[in-house]
């Protein structure tokens, strides 16, 4: 687990360090009234952590969602499900679902 969460920890600093870039260039351009701070390591800490809980309530929603449908494996449709709060994020998913997946054809096992 530590592996996954040094890497969450770096996405979110990174995000968080974008995210005060974007607003000092702001300030620059003179569209804002002041920077914002950079967030402290007991910060990127405690997103961490939500971050990460958030993952694990996702995952058993996903886990109910295809248990409910009846599968034993997740689909993107479950995926799909869960974002359906997020219109905006459950249409890029439906996009990208649709350009990624649907344009292939399924591959049939052969028998031997």
């Amino acid at each position: 687990m530590d592996e996954e969460r040094t890497a969450v920890l770096y996405a979110v600093s990174a995000i968080c360090d974008e995210a005060a870039t974007k607003e000092c260039v702001e300030v620059e351009a003179g569209t804002k009234a002041r920077a914002r701070p950079n967030a402290s390591k007991e910060t990127l800490q405690l997103l961490t952590d939500v971050v990460l809980k958030q993952v694990d309530l996702l995952a058993v929603d996903l886990a109910h969602f295809a248990q409910h449908a009846g599968r034993k494996k997740i689909s993107a449709e479950d995926v799909i499900l869960c974002a359906r709060r997020q219109p905006e994020i459950a249409k890029t998913l439906s996009e990208l679902h649709r350009a990624t997946f649907l344009g292939q054809g399924r591959k049939r096992k052969t028998r031997e």
